[in-house]
């Protein structure tokens, strides 16, 4: 498989954006959309933002976007939605902090019969029992990832080494599936041993340091998300052992293309945020003109390594590679 190849499948802050003036002629000119994302401090996140807030403008709609101070913040996001909930907004995009955070607040919503867009998985069964349905669950394929990842360092290794993977908060679905990735694809591969380090660059770090004090055979790391795997490659790098034990992440976050680029990180499972967040206000306004939404809507995902991260820079926010929206289609 060739790396361009595409694996398709705190504080609060409120950002408002302004409706254009020729708004009555643009198809979301109803929309008022409230979005609640993890944390604005992750890059990912804010990627995000960026994405929902350009989109909005394109169609004419108002969001106001809210989130956490951080990927811990689980009681001060659940307030957030609460009180959103009980404003005058027609779409809810969340992503939350947690896989059952969000449902209790989002039930007036639901009730309401107003449309409910995820960014980050829920528990499908504590959805059910409180009737919350959504319109869509805007996602790659996790385990993509950790595949492709797994498959790239079977060739650099010849089939064979010492690895060890570092995940995000244990229960978190897209650190399991990610890492579940990686085991399916991992062939002679040795998986030594599997840290949580919470999405946590320090923890990360520290986590990096101990694996490498006890197995100095070891030929590389898989880190769940970029954060983590910036934190590994300074442990990496303060052992000595740059271009030595491989490092690669997931998102494809500035830093870590940055980090490639100066020969530092290995690769990064690349997800598109920016666009991502574009398809979300897209399935709010498919949905508010009574367009039914697939319940899962992939978006695109690809392995980058020096070997196409110009390219990838060259691209940002958006793929360097082309992609129709699902969802596109479905708006009138």
């Amino acid at each position: 498989m060739k790396t361009a190849s595409i694996l398709l499948a705190g504080t609060v802050l409120a950002a408002l954006v302004a409706v254009p003036s020729v708004a009555q002629d643009l198809p979301g000119k109803d929309l008022k959309i409230a979005v609640v994302l993890k944390t604005l401090a992750n890059p990912y996140w804010a990627a995000t933002q960026q994405g929902i807030e350009a989109k909005a403008k394109e169609i004419g709609a108002v969001v106001t976007v809210q989130a956490g101070t951080d990927e811990s913040s689980i009681d001060e996001q659940t307030n957030i939605v609460q009180a959103m909930v009980g404003q005058d907004y027609n779409c809810f995009i969340v992503a939350p902090i947690s896989n059952s955070n969000l449902i209790q607040p989002l039930v007036t919503a639901a009730q309401k019969n107003i449309p409910i867009v995820a960014g980050d998985a829920f528990d499908e069964a504590a959805l059910q029992a409180a009737g919350v349905k959504l319109t869509t669950y805007v996602t790659v394929r996790h385990t993509d990832a950790g595949k492709a990842v797994a498959e790239d360092m079977v060739k650099r290794f010849d089939g064979s080494g010492k690895v060890a993977l570092i995940g995000g908060l244990a229960a978190h679905p897209a650190s399991i599936q990610r890492l579940e990735g990686f085991r399916s694809g991992a062939g002679g591969l040795e998986i030594v041993q599997e840290q949580a380090a919470d999405w946590d660059r320090e923890k990360a770090l520290n986590a990096a340091d101990a694996i490498l004090r006890a197995h100095p055979d070891l030929k590389g790391f898989y880190a769940a998300n970029d954060g983590m795997a910036l934190g590994v490659q300074q442990a990496v790098n303060n052992a000595g052992l740059t271009g030595k034990v491989l490092v690669f992440g997931t998102d494809a976050i500035d830093d870590a293309l940055n980090s490639i680029e100066a020969g530092q990180l290995t690769g990064t499972a690349a997800q598109f945020p920016f666009l991502m967040g574009g398809l979300e206000v897209e399935a709010c306004l498919a949905a508010s003109q009574g367009a039914t939404v697939d319940p899962l809507t992939a978006a695109p995902q690809a392995l980058i390594t020096s070997e196409n991260v110009a390219a990838a820079k060259a691209s940002a926010p958006q793929p360097f590679f082309e992609y129709e929206s699902p969802i596109a289609k479905l708006i009138k």
